[in-house]
């Protein structure tokens, strides 16, 4: 089974370069010491999109490692040593926990 936590967020106005330098090079790192975090992949938000309005500029999806999804939420919530960065804007984060339901399709395979 395959389990992706996945977080929409945005930087403060302003200042984008701090908070992606704190996400890529502080915040990532910090998270997969995490036992049961295996992956992360940072996106932004594309200039072309199919509706106008969007609420997100970013997105996070991290892979967790195996079933025990609840283990791994706790080891987060026990991470009081992670170093947080005020340059994101903690008022549109947006956290969602998605369980696979199906095995991958891909076009060469259809």
């Amino acid at each position: 089974m395959k389990t992706l936590y996945m977080v929409r967020c945005n930087a403060v106005v302003g200042r984008e370069v701090e908070f992606n330098h704190w996400y890529s090079q502080v915040h990532l790192p910090e998270i997969l010491l995490i036992p049961g975090f295996c992956s992360a992949q940072r996106f932004q938000l594309g200039a072309v999109q199919m509706l106008a309005a969007q609420s997100f500029g970013y997105m996070t999806i991290y892979e967790i490692a195996g079933d025990n999804v609840a283990a791994t939420l706790a080891n987060l919530k026990a991470a009081s040593w992670l170093q947080m960065s005020d340059a994101i804007d903690m008022a549109s984060l947006d956290v969602s926990i998605f369980t696979a339901m199906d095995e991958p399709v891909d076009a060469a395979g259809l």
